[in-house]
């Protein structure tokens, strides 16, 4: 077996070498110039007959080094976390992490001081820049509720307000069954 950092200098090259694989005719129609691959299905295609001069096919022999297949660059496992739990098992020395999209800012912020006590890379954040911008929001929410906390504490006397009564209307028992006479319905 050979050693991770060598087999991670052949992926370099091997994806340098590699071409960027686009469907076929994507630069002729508006309807389909998006970069993504799909298989050539035509009877005739000579992509899919792998024809010289055409574009380059999607093919096996164009993968990387199969142990070192899903590592980052540095040689360390990519962990993806969501929970406090999570990057308690993550080990500092060959790991790095990349915090889920839908965490939201507080537990973000937990999650990123635990990494910075255990030393764990993080990717796809600038832990210092966002550890300080959410500090700064709490002492800026803090320094605004002291104000609201001080008025609690002195409860200012208000007026006494005048409190008017409310009185129930009269309700008057209908009988059933009997019909109204039209006086009754439209009140004479």
């Amino acid at each position: 077996m050979a050693d991770v950092q060598t087999l991670l200098g052949v992926r370099k090259k091997m994806s340098a070498k590699r071409p960027k694989f686009l469907r076929q005719d994507y630069h002729h129609r508006m309807k389909v110039e998006d970069d993504l691959w799909r298989a050539p299905k035509g009877r005739h295609s000579k992509m899919k007959q792998r024809k010289r001069g055409h574009r380059a096919a999607v093919a096996i022999g164009y993968r990387g080094p199969a142990e070192v297949r899903g590592l980052h660059k540095t040689g360390a496992a990519i962990f993806r976390i969501e929970n406090l739990h999570q990057i308690t098992a993550i080990d500092p020395k060959n790991s790095v992490i990349i915090l889920s999209s839908t965490l939201g800012a507080r537990k973000r912020y937990q999650l990123l001081k635990t990494a910075a006590e255990k030393n764990i890379p993080v990717l796809n954040i600038n832990a210092k820049k966002f550890m300080a911008d959410f500090d700064a929001k709490l002492q800026a929410k803090e320094a605004k509720s002291k104000p609201k906390a001080e008025a609690e504490a002195k409860p200012a006397q208000k007026p006494a307000e005048k409190k008017t009564e409310i009185k129930p209307k009269e309700i008057t028992p209908q009988k059933v069954g009997v019909k109204k006479t039209q006086e009754e319905k439209f009140g004479a």
